[in-house]
């Protein structure tokens, strides 16, 4: 109860911080910083594809387990607007017909949230291996004195009960507030949405499965055209 207290309490600060928390990822210098780029009317655009190393360093929520991740960058002209919106965005396998659309952070969310894993021995006592989303602030940890950085965090653990029938609690990996968590890291990260004239930088959440020695492409379209980016 008090831990699922915590994270509930810890969701809300975070949430309220987080309207004023700027979105996505620092723009690099110029769409050539990325992995691939190209220019379509003037307005540039920079991908880079990530590894499931870059993946797992990136994120507290374990975003492998679902979805393929493409940092985006986009450079409007000088003294013009340009529209992002996620729905101009596919990711498709080289030569082939099908391609995917973003995922939004609440549904990969929801796709990452998992129950809790639960065994029992031939007394009835139940084993519930348990894992966790939070959000810690940053500050002096009152324990050791030194300074801690704020952002999401996991946890994991193991609880012990008496399989006697009845109702129990959930473990946190099984509640909604670690799915409101998920949700709350992986909008802060992900690409902002609207009009920019500056440039603007973010994660792109695309639910597949990366084949080993396929070849992606991702492609937009902006002001009626196509991009093709050819994705290593």
């Amino acid at each position: 109860m008090k831990l699922m207290r915590w994270l509930s309490i810890a969701l809300l600060c975070a949430t309220a911080m987080a309207w004023d928390a700027p979105k996505g990822t620092v723009p690099r210098s110029a769409p050539d910083q990325y992995s691939v780029h190209a220019e379509e009317g003037g307005v540039g655009i920079g991908a880079t594809l990530l590894a499931a190393g870059q993946v797992k360093k990136a994120f507290a929520s374990d975003v492998n387990r679902c979805c393929m991740v493409v940092e985006v960058a986009l450079y409007p002209q000088k003294d013009g607007l340009t529209e992002v919106s996620l729905n101009d965005f596919a990711l498709r396998i080289t030569g082939q017909d099908i391609a995917a659309k973003p995922s939004s952070p609440e549904l990969v969310a929801a796709k990452l949230q998992r129950p809790s894993q639960q065994t029992s021995d031939d007394h009835g006592v139940v084993v519930s291996q348990t894992s966790g989303v939070g959000y810690q602030t940053g500050g002096i940890d009152p324990v050791t004195g030194q300074r801690r950085s704020g952002g999401v965090i996991t946890t994991a653990g193991a609880g012990v009960g008496v399989g006697i029938g009845g109702t129990r609690e959930p473990t946190p990996a099984s509640v909604d507030t670690d799915r409101r968590t998920m949700e709350l890291e992986l909008t802060e990260k992900g690409l902002p949405q609207g009009n920019f004239a500056s440039p603007v930088s973010g994660y792109v959440y695309f639910a597949l499965s990366q084949k080993k020695n396929a070849k992606y492409q991702l492609e937009y379209m902006l002001n009626g055209n196509k991009v093709v980016l050819a994705l290593q």
